[in-house]
This record gives C-alpha cells, structure tokens and sequence, in this order.
C-alpha cells in the first residue's frame, strides 16, 4: 500500500514536464527556423519601403546662405550716364527653397541664379535694387520660396572727380619758449575725391587734426599719421573714395604729417653773386637790402648764420643800379617770422665800367656733348654782338671771348644757351644768348 502511494505522485509530474515543454517559447530555435525569418524580412522590409516612401515624397523647405559680390548691370552707366554705389561691397543672401527632401538637401549656391534687377532704375538718386534668384540647375527640381534681404541699398548719380588741398589742424602753443613750427610736410598735400556727383560738389575741404597727446614744450619735429576728414554738410562718406593725386590705385585714408620745429633767430641778410670774375673787387659793386636783417625760425641743428634771400647773375649786372626782388618764403632753410613778403636788393656798379659791344659769329661757338659720331653745327645766333663790361680803357675783342653750347640735355626746339667767358678777369659779358645747333 505504502509503495503504491509513493509512486503515483512521481507519475503526474512526469506529465506536468511534457506538458511543459510542449507550451515552451524558444528563442534560439526561432532564429535557426528559415521560415520564420524569411517571413520577418519580408515584414520589415515592407514597413521600411513604406517609411522611406513616405519620407522622400514629402515637401521640404532649406535655407541656403549665400555671400553674393554687389556687381550691377553696366547698362545703366552706359544708357544714362550715371554709376552705381553702394555701402557695401558684399551681401549675404538668406534663400529659402523648397522641393522633395532628398533633392533640396543637394542644393548649394551652384545651383542659383543669383543677380540685381536694375531695369527700375531711371534717375539719380537713392534707390533699391531688387535681388533675383532663379533655379538654374539642370537636375535638381526646386523651387525658390523667398530671398532675404529682397533688395540692397545703392545710389546712382554721375560720377564726379575732383582735387582738392589737404588742410591741416593743430595747436602751435605746445612748442618750448624761444621756438615755432615750421612748415608742415604732408606725405600727401593733395587728394583727389571720387564719387557722386551731388556729393562731391558738397565738399568744402579736406582736412587732418594733429593730435599731440598732452605733449608741450616741444623742441624737436613731430611725426603722426593722421586720418583725412571731410567737410560738408549733408556727405555720405562712404560712397566717396580718397586717392593719391600721383597714383589713382591708392586709396588714401591717413598720411603721415610731419611739423618741423625751429629756433627763432635774427639773421641778417645777403645774397650770392653767380659767375662773379675773380678780379673784381668790392669796389666795382655795391649792394643794398630793403631790410638788414630778417627775425626768422631755423633748425637748431642747422648751421645757418645768415637769411641768403637768392642768387644775382652776374650776367644782369651792367652800369648804373638794379634791383632784384626776392620772395622770403623761398629762403633755403629758414621760416621767415616778420611780416615782410618781399626782400628788394639794389645793386649798383661803379661809373669807372663801361659797355664795350663785340662781333662775334657763329663759328666762334664751340659744340660739347655731342653724341659718338654725331655731327652738330650751330646754324642760328640770336645776336651777332656780345656786350662786355670792361674797366673804362680796356679793348676786348671776339678773340677774348670763349664761347659754348652744352648740347648733353637735348631740347625741342634744339635752342641753347651760350656759355660766354671773357678772358680779361676784370670783365663779364652782360645779357643771355641763344643759338640754335642742329
């Protein structure tokens, strides 16, 4: 009884395990059944044709950036006579395009019609020109939505040229006691201004402020770049371009700006006597100033000890007095402080010279500097006397005289000077000539 009862418990779980394997899921095995995989591929290959349709045949919209050159139809210039100009040289365009997904996300700016539609354009003035985009691709099909900025900003008028003096700005009180400014130097005291016409007419002047930067008592020369500004009411400024006068390719926006500092001194006056012979004396001549002596700025570093208010000829210099009239703003060296503009000097020779009038020809002028080989004659003299002055007494013939033409610095009209030297050192010859030497 005992044995049966143990063995019936064992016999109904041997049942309840076959039952169990019979209902059991199998990963493994479903991945090793070829039927069952081929079903599943076929499954999700279906649902990702399906996505994959859905998603390319979608509309879609993409923007494209695009930095685009301003470059406007030379029509205009040509048509009215005016140009174009503009604030800036570039504009980023912000395009939106729209089409199936996969084709407007291949779209790039190669693919765009970028340009300016200036056919509105009938006078001067402010304008808008609008921005055109097309599609100009051959295999891409999209469309173009919306363009920002739609238009750019140009203004169109005759163009306009003009040169104008740079003006300079800067206080002359820092200088040390006892010293002044000279005379400013420029790397550019002249600028041309291009651009519209209605503004470059509005220009008053160009100008540049030095800027010292708190320094005083200033002893030595002063250098700054300095930027160039313009004058008028109602400019644009960036529609005008600054260039040197001497190179129209360089745009100007600063020059260097130099102020010399000079010492004020009393110099006194004089004058250099050109081709003086060497056997006159001061008692031939004597020589006299409108003024003695000039108050004047000079380089402390310069060793100048006297105003030389210019060059006399002795060749201008006959009997009897003449004067000579020197501009001091030319003075070599010297910044010339009094009010006095002109300096006159008087030159008188003495009463013991006398004109003497010699005939001389052609022949008598010797050629220099002619060419290897070249042949050259003197075929006109514009005078066939020479005035000598000569001690009273004193005979001077053609043969004292030494006469030449320089011919190394060729002229148009083949005229030269002519060199006279009188042989007596006590005499010069009075007056210029000119021969021609072919």
């Amino acid at each position: 009884m005992s044995k049966k009862a143990e063995k019936s418990p064992k016999k109904k779980n041997t049942a309840e395990n076959k039952n169990k394997k019979r209902h059991s899921f199998s990963f493994s095995k479903l991945i090793y059944n070829d039927k069952y995989l081929f079903a599943l591929s076929i499954f999700l290959a279906v649902v990702v044709w399906i996505t994959s349709s859905i998603s390319v045949g979608s509309e879609e919209t993409r923007t494209v950036k695009v930095e685009v050159p301003i470059k406007l139809s030379d029509q205009i210039s040509e048509q009215l006579g005016m140009q174009y100009y503009t604030l800036q040289d570039t504009v980023e365009v912000s395009i939106t395009v729209s089409g199936a997904k996969y084709i407007v996300g291949q779209v790039t700016e190669n693919d765009l019609d970028i340009g300016f539609d200036t056919s509105a354009v009938s006078k001067t003035g402010d304008q808008k020109v609008p921005i055109t985009v097309k599609n100009k691709s051959n295999t891409l099909d999209f469309s173009v939505d919306s363009v920002y900025p739609s238009a750019v900003d140009c203004y169109y008028d005759v163009d306009q040229t003009k040169t104008f003096d740079v003006n300079l700005q800067y206080d002359d009180s820092v200088v040390a006691d006892g010293y002044v400014f000279g005379t400013p130097v420029l790397s550019e005291d002249k600028i041309t201004v291009s651009g519209p016409k209605t503004y470059v007419d509005k220009i008053n002047k160009l100008y540049c402020q030095v800027n010292f930067g708190g320094k005083t008592d200033l002893t030595e020369q002063f250098t700054q770049d300095c930027d160039v500004y313009i004058d008028g009411d109602g400019i644009i400024t960036n529609y005008l371009t600054l260039t040197s006068r001497n190179d129209a390719s360089k745009q100007v926006k600063n020059i260097s700006v130099t102020l010399p500092v000079l010492k004020v001194v009393t110099l006194p006056v004089s004058a250099i006597f050109e081709d003086k012979p060497e056997g006159i004396d001061d008692s031939v001549f004597s020589v006299s100033y409108s003024v003695n002596n000039l108050k004047a700025g000079v380089l402390a570093s310069a060793d100048i000890s006297t105003a030389n208010i210019g060059t006399i000829d002795f060749s201008d210099l006959t009997v009897g007095t003449q004067k000579f009239d020197f501009a001091t703003d030319s003075i070599n060296g010297v910044a010339v402080l009094d009010n006095v503009p002109t300096v006159t000097a008087t030159v008188t020779i003495s009463s013991n010279y006398v004109e003497q009038v010699v005939r001389v020809s052609r022949s008598d002028i010797t050629v220099e500097g002619a060419k290897s080989g070249e042949n050259l004659s003197v075929t006109y003299l514009d005078d066939a006397t020479v005035t000598v002055l000569v001690p009273r007494g004193t005979k001077i013939t053609a043969s004292d005289l030494s006469m030449k033409c320089d011919v190394s610095t060729r002229t148009k009209d083949n005229k030269y000077p002519v060199k006279i030297v009188v042989s007596n050192s006590s005499c010069w010859v009075y007056g210029k000539y000119v021969a021609e030497i072919k």
